[in-house]
């Protein structure tokens, strides 16, 4: 970031834009920013359907219950959640991936992520 004449890439990520040094953000510091809004229900969809494609997935499961929820959730955190839900059928040696697995999954990450958001704010 300061000039020892080395071309030099980073490339920066965070959920937390708010918590930034704004000595990062001055001008000449970085070349851009790039915002990835959070997904909206069509999108919720489009993503838990992709990632669930390849699932064994019980017929009971609603999948509808968990793009229609309030929570705001990533593309990251629903892949987190579905890779969860499929961890929780393989520790109960099952070949089919429940709605218990799936809530497991959802409470494991969507609240966990509640909690640590509360020890940044002020």
């Amino acid at each position: 970031m300061s000039g020892l004449g080395l071309v030099l890439k980073v490339i920066m990520a965070t959920n937390r834009a708010d918590t930034l040094d704004p000595a990062l953000l001055r001008p000449g510091r970085l070349d851009r920013k790039i915002e990835f809004p959070l997904p909206d229900r069509r999108q919720r969809r489009l993503i838990l359907q992709t990632i669930t494609a390849k699932m064994n997935i019980s017929p009971e499961v609603d999948l509808e219950d968990f793009i229609s929820r309030p929570e705001k959730v990533s593309a990251a955190d629903i892949a987190a959640i579905c890779q969860e839900a499929g961890m929780q059928a393989v520790r109960k040696n099952r070949y089919v991936v429940l709605a218990k697995d799936f809530e497991k999954g959802w409470k494991a990450h969507v609240r966990k992520h509640e909690r640590d958001f509360e020890f940044y704010s002020v």
